[in-house]
């Protein structure tokens, strides 16, 4: 295949769009708002399975070569040929495996507060590490969650929050809370009282071992039929205090006294799944 009869190249990293994508390292850009980066081809493959298109693309001759089929799929204008050195100067991935493009933040789905329809929500209280974050996402769509509330922490249109979640925010729609901690913690406050009044039974997490005012039961025995916020904390400090008092429910995954907390990643999977097995076990029993 002649590449350059299809597409136009670009050769240099002074190129206004080389520049543009490499505004994107860090995250989110302010100036350019609208859009966000993803890097590599399982990502690309998310977006296009969740029905989306990219603005623009950068990829290398070796890339095209390779996803015949993939790019196929692709509005042939949005293609931008690139050498390997411009693409590897323009993203933040330390070997880009040949492809990177620009979404528009449209394309996240929307988050609806008042979807009758949803019975799921997972709320992260300034979840800060993005590996973290990423793998919340991840394990809230296996988990079948409706939709993510956020209070400030990690940003999942972030690149390591990105390649972590494997490109489920492109299916799980989510609100974030940005400002200070009590700005932040009045909105999500605010947020997790509509639900309660629309129904919604909220659950706080703890480490076992930790000290509480109020009763923890073991997660396995709440209703996990109900409609269900469920409240994953920060890594070091936990749910903020002000969240705790508010709500009476907390549940705790029992665990050695050795340990003294665990991973919230790591917690998140039981809770998570634990509404799957019980939805399950009870579908199952009917059948019988």
């Amino acid at each position: 295949m002649i590449i350059e009869k299809f597409f136009p190249k670009i050769t240099s990293k002074s190129n206004a769009l080389v520049k543009r994508f490499r505004s994107f390292k860090k995250g989110s850009n302010t100036k350019d708002k609208d859009y966000f980066c993803i890097e590599g081809t399982h990502l690309i493959e998310e977006m296009l399975k969740s029905g989306n298109h990219p603005s623009k693309i950068l990829t290398t001759e070796k890339w095209l070569d390779k996803n015949e089929d993939l790019y196929q799929k692709i509005e042939q204008s949005l293609i931008i040929v690139v050498s390997e050195e411009v693409l590897a100067s323009a993203v933040s991935t330390k070997n880009p495996d040949g492809v990177a493009a620009l979404v528009e933040i449209s394309s996240i789905p929307n988050f609806d507060f008042n979807n009758i329809e949803d019975d799921f929500i997972l709320v992260l209280d300034r979840i800060q590490d993005p590996g973290n974050m990423g793998n919340l996402f991840r394990t809230a769509l296996a988990a079948g969650v409706n939709k993510i509330l956020l209070a400030g922490g990690a940003h999942p249109l972030g690149q390591k929050v990105l390649r972590a979640s494997s490109g489920s925010v492109f299916h799980l729609p989510f609100k974030r809370f940005d400002g200070g901690e009590e700005e932040m913690i009045n909105s999500l406050l605010s947020s997790l009282d509509q639900f309660s009044k629309n129904g919604f039974q909220i659950i706080s997490t703890s480490s076992h071992n930790k000290n509480l005012n109020k009763p923890q039961k073991p997660y396995w025995e709440i209703d996990w039929s109900k409609p269900t916020a469920l409240i994953l904390g920060n890594e070091g400090n936990g749910i903020h205090k002000r969240i705790q008092e508010a709500f009476n429910e907390t549940i705790t995954i029992p665990h050695s006294e050795l340990v003294e907390s665990l991973n919230v990643a790591c917690v998140a999977v039981p809770l998570l799944l634990e509404r799957k097995r019980v939805t399950y076990t009870s579908t199952s029993r009917i059948q019988k």
